[in-house]
């Protein structure tokens, strides 16, 4: 016997063993079975009542209805409501599954599959919605540009599963962290970067340090070690893109580095450095 036949007959008697085949006032498909198999025994008793009474025998309806071959066709709609309800419960079910693959999909399209915070794709698209409502209400928009101190001498001591215990500690802690309308989002490798709606620089900075001082807390019992985190904040100039903003947040985490890690830098309180004195992104990584 074919896998598919298989797989059919076996998904068929698990409806089967089912509550909800048999559920009548949600199962739809029981009443659709039930109106299916109607006409079975409304035609079959229509004609052997005309048939009887054509012939003059008497009480022909209560003939046909004492007539053991009658009450096959007369449980029909039953039978046919069972079957329709046990087919619907295979398909409530397959549906199930596919609503949990696109869920599945959705969720690995948007989201990290480390940490389970917004990838950069789905950041980029949230940016957009933010401009376009800060546009309308005329508020602030900051971002956060935060980077793991010395995160390659962590997995180069501890292990890169150690690590990634680390990420996923960190992503954690930045979601409790926020607001419930912030948006936390992995940028890449240590760095992670968080959109603040309805917040100035200065505020921001200040959110930023009480991130930065909560590290020093420690991020969670199975991580034993110390771990620092250093911080760059930028606000939303007007007509700016996204890669501008996420330049100057990262100019002051830079600054944020080259004075000895562990703390917070505005994009106010630094100079723009000369293009010649621009590092490379991995200038500042252990």
């Amino acid at each position: 016997m074919p896998q598919s036949i298989r797989t059919q007959i076996k998904e068929f008697c698990t409806a089967a063993s089912l509550p909800f085949s048999y559920d009548i006032l949600h199962n739809i498909y029981i009443w659709f079975g039930i109106l299916w198999g109607l006409p079975i025994p409304l035609v079959t008793i229509s004609m052997h009542y005309a048939f009887l009474g054509s012939h003059s025998i008497p009480a022909p309806l209560a003939t046909v209805l004492t007539t053991p071959i009658q009450w096959f066709f007369m449980i029909h709609p039953l039978l046919f409501g069972t079957l329709f309800g046990i087919l619907g419960c295979v398909r409530r079910e397959k549906d199930r599954q596919v609503s949990a693959l696109i869920n599945e999909l959705q969720q690995l399209s948007t989201h990290d599959p480390l940490t389970g915070l917004s990838n950069r794709r789905s950041f980029i698209r949230i940016f957009a919605d933010e401009l376009a409502r800060i546009s309308r209400r005329n508020t602030d928009l900051s971002l956060i540009f935060a980077d793991l101190d010395h995160f390659k001498v962590i997995n180069d001591t501890h292990g890169h599963h150690v690590g990634d215990q680390v990420l996923k500690a960190t992503a954690a802690h930045l979601r409790s962290c926020c607001r419930p309308y912030d948006t936390p989002a992995r940028w890449g490798g240590e760095e992670f970067v968080i959109l603040l709606p309805d917040t100035d620089e200065q505020a921001a900075a200040l959110f930023a340090e009480r991130i930065r001082t909560s590290f020093q807390t420690g991020l969670s019992p199975t991580i034993t070690f110390p771990i620092t985190i250093s911080i760059g904040v930028a606000q939303y100039l007007q007509g700016e893109t996204l890669d501008a903003l996420i330049e100057r947040a990262d100019q002051a985490l830079y600054h944020a580095k080259q004075q000895g890690r562990n703390r917070v830098r505005r994009w106010q309180s630094i100079s723009p450095p000369p293009a010649e004195a621009q590092r490379h992104d991995n200038d500042y990584r252990p």
